[in-house]
């Protein structure tokens, strides 16, 4: 069995396999990051989030990311009175990243969630799910957020070691 986990550690290897998170040898995949403030309720739930993930990231200077949430809801489910059983609350968030070393290129994206949610015929029902479908969808928008900073500056090191 131990022979086998290490002919097929070797054979990863060779394959030229490399982590999608962390640079060859080892290092930070995104390194330390200041997190500007961001307006609305899902807002503040994706900063806190995103600055629990990105904690473990530490370092010397930190990179400036800057973002602007929109959000839209979208009713889906109609009722024969014309009211919404279910809708789409979709958050668009636009980023700039910014290096702390001067001349670095800034990076520039969008990262988008959406989140379906019921809306139930009880008073304030609506208010209580649409709240939650927006603390869900921040949630997740912290987690795709590290992962596209994360692949994002593993092609920009690509990049500068092929130049």
């Amino acid at each position: 069995m131990r022979m086998l986990i290490v002919s097929l550690t070797l054979l990863l290897g060779a394959c030229g396999f490399q982590p999608m998170y962390a640079p060859a040898g080892g290092g930070q995949a995104i390194g330390p990051v200041r997190i500007g403030e961001i307006e609305g309720k899902a807002g503040h739930v994706l900063r806190t989030e995103l600055s629990r993930i990105l904690a473990v990231e530490n370092g010397d200077a930190p990179a400036q990311l800057e973002i602007r949430l929109t959000e839209r809801v979208t009713p889906l489910g109609i009722r024969i009175d014309e009211s919404a059983t279910r809708a789409e609350l979709r958050l668009i968030a636009n980023y700039v990243l910014t290096p702390p070393q001067p001349g670095a290129q800034v990076m520039r994206g969008s990262v988008t969630t959406t989140v379906n949610y019921d809306i139930p015929t009880a008073a304030f029902g609506e208010i209580t799910s649409q709240d939650d479908a927006r603390e869900r969808a921040a949630e997740t928008m912290a987690q795709r957020f590290r992962a596209e900073l994360a692949l994002r500056l593993a092609h920009a090191r690509e990049a500068g070691a092929a130049r």
